[in-house]
């Protein structure tokens, strides 16, 4: 079992790695033991936590090669739960032992250096229709497991306030999977609607790795719904919409991400499956009840050293209501439209209208076709780059009694839009500025043509 010592003073790296681990590394095919660990540091860390992530490296054989290979991955296991900034191994030789003939006995050290258990954050967005004001802090290891609480504060012009209380602990003292716990309550502004939604409930979900090397989120929400400040102008369908409802749901989202960037890939392929069914079991909890369904897809390729990258990118979704009208509520709806979504439309102004208010739909496709290109005399490692693309989309109500009809209409004639613009790739957000020039648009939607200012991590 490995030794937790915490208040210890950490060992001269020299001695503890010494010239035991260079003589070692020149041997790398030699059988040796790990007889004993010691641990230094992490003070604040609860010693069983620690004994989980490295008693399963003691009492096996190894080789120089495998154990240098089995001190490594431990080394990132424990990084990789975000609450130390420093991990390092160091190797010493052991005394011998009677029963490791002809094998070489070590004694192991780890060193952890502890991260700041405290985390504040504030700052400013804006883009997609957007700007707003955010605060987030955190606590971290806050039992000594590398749990986390955090807190997020947002308000904004849409959105115009969003508070998050999330607490997150591994399962079992696992580097795999971790549960998380969150209580939110939000209220934005829905214009394109006319009125405002107000959001309180709970999540809980546990995420962890999934079929085929992807990852996986399992959970149940439970949400309390208020369409609510409906304007004057609002349409006769946001009218009956308002007022309360309750959503009891279980979700479930698979994601496999090969790309080598999510904000700006210019390799790999990405795919995700997201489903939720509400109120839809023997005691039907909430007073909705839908299976909702949406699918995600990415691949992108570059040419020429990587000066050329075209990307393509699709969606679609499909909400089936099991209510006895088969109505769904205008909450759960998809919407479309925006700069970072289907460019050349107003934010969500695409699909089903009634008067002035675009109301959501429950079937929608959509993609797009982007080229990048990097900008004469700018050099390779800039992070601008020229953009010129083509989007696509359809929004629609489903036909309950043909839905196969609605699906063939999504693609028939969906509405198009092009143009030419420049990429930002920030570290943490990508910057979009684009003309933009509808080509093909229903006659219940706003197309918008001329610049658009798009913010944001995720763009069709």
């Amino acid at each position: 079992m490995a030794q937790v010592q915490p208040d210890q003073p950490v060992k001269d790296a020299k001695r503890v790695q010494s010239l035991v681990y260079e003589a070692l590394e020149r041997n790398q095919t030699l059988p040796v033991a790990l007889t004993s660990l010691h641990i230094q540091g992490g003070k604040n860390t609860r010693s069983s936590f620690l004994r989980a992530q490295v008693d399963d490296l003691l009492s096996r054989p190894y080789t120089v090669r495998t154990l240098l290979q089995a001190l490594d991955d431990s080394a990132k296991r424990l990084n990789s739960f975000g609450i130390f900034k420093g991990v390092a191994y160091g190797l010493d030789l052991a005394a011998p032992q009677e029963n490791l003939l002809g094998v070489v006995a070590l004694e192991g050290t780890l060193l952890l250096q502890e991260a700041s258990t405290k985390r504040l954050r504030t700052g400013t967005d804006v883009g997609n229709g957007e700007v707003s004001a955010y605060a987030s802090g955190a606590l971290l290891n806050v039992f000594g497991g590398a749990e986390s609480l955090t807190i997020d504060a947002n308000i904004g012009s849409q959105r115009r306030s969003s508070y998050i209380a999330n607490y997150s602990t591994p399962i079992k003292n696992s580097h795999l999977w971790r549960a998380d716990i969150s209580g939110i309550a939000s209220s934005s502004n829905k214009e394109w609607a006319s009125h405002e939604q107000v959001l309180r409930g709970l999540r809980a979900k546990a995420v962890g790795p999934g079929a085929f090397g992807g990852t996986q989120e399992i959970g149940y929400e439970a949400f309390w719904r208020t369409v609510t400040g409906v304007t004057a102008h609002a349409s006769e369908s946001v009218r009956a919409a308002a007022g309360d409802s309750f959503k009891s749901a279980v979700f479930n989202t698979w994601t496999l991400d090969r790309r080598n960037d999510p904000l700006f890939p210019t390799e790999g392929f990405s795919i995700k499956l997201k489903n939720e069914v509400a109120g839809y079991w023997p005691n039907r909890q909430g007073d909705i009840q839908f299976m909702k369904g949406e699918v995600e897809s990415q691949v992108a390729k570059s040419f020429w050293k990587e000066n050329v990258t075209i990307s393509l990118t699709g969606r679609g979704g499909l909400l089936w209501s099991f209510m006895k009208d088969g109505k769904t509520n205008i909450v759960d709806r998809f919407v479309l439209g925006g700069a970072n979504d289907v460019r050349g439309f107003y934010l969500n102004r695409m699909g089903p209208r009634d008067e002035e208010d675009s109301v959501g739909g429950e079937a929608y496709a959509a993609g797009g076709l982007s080229l990048f290109s990097r900008l004469p005399g700018v050099t390779h490692s800039s992070p601008l780059r020229l953009h010129l693309f083509a989007n696509a989309g359809s929004l629609l109500g489903l036909n309950r009694e043909n839905p196969r009809e609605t699906i063939a209409k999504l693609f028939k004639q969906p509405s198009v839009a092009a143009g030419v613009g420049l990429i930002y790739k920030h570290p943490v957000a990508r910057f979009e500025l684009n003309f933009t020039l509808p080509i093909a648009v229903r006659a219940s939607e706003f197309p918008r043509k001329g610049f658009q200012f798009g913010l944001g991590m995720s763009f069709l």
